[in-house]
């Protein structure tokens, strides 16, 4: 009796970690990316051999429903819908319309850390950014 007492208070009150409670992430993030690119791309120009390069994005997340969000991504030059899910810890998958990203959600730091994979053989990119949320 005492040992299903016990898992009864146990499972009740470690029941709030496990009730849903996703991270917030609507709002608009900047970053800095860090990749390496080649062929025809959207961002910038077309790199005719692979290149090191640095870019600003803008990341818009305009509607959130439990773990699912919707929004934009957009550099100075062009601009994609996102589609993305995020879980309870803050692992993010996110897609835009030619490449998938991966990563998580700092709730200490509020910042969003994303790898982008892009391939194909028109184009490759693979990039590393650090997205702060922009402050109202």
């Amino acid at each position: 009796m005492r040992r299903l007492l016990f898992f009864l208070a146990f499972a009740l009150l470690a029941l709030p970690a496990f009730a849903g409670d996703y991270p917030d992430i609507k709002g608009q993030w900047t970053s800095k990316t860090t990749s390496v690119v080649h062929g025809k791309l959207g961002h910038r120009a077309a790199a005719s051999t692979p290149e090191f390069t640095d870019m600003e994005f803008t990341l818009r997340i305009d509607k959130q429903e439990d773990g699912r969000f919707i929004g934009e991504r957009a550099s100075a030059k062009h601009k994609e819908m996102v589609l993305g899910l995020i879980d309870e810890n803050g692992v993010i998958s996110m897609v835009d319309d030619d490449g998938v990203f991966m990563g998580t959600y700092d709730k200490a730091t509020d910042t969003i850390k994303l790898t982008y994979m892009e391939p194909g053989k028109d184009s490759k990119v693979v990039s590393r950014a650090t997205y702060a949320r922009v402050k109202k």
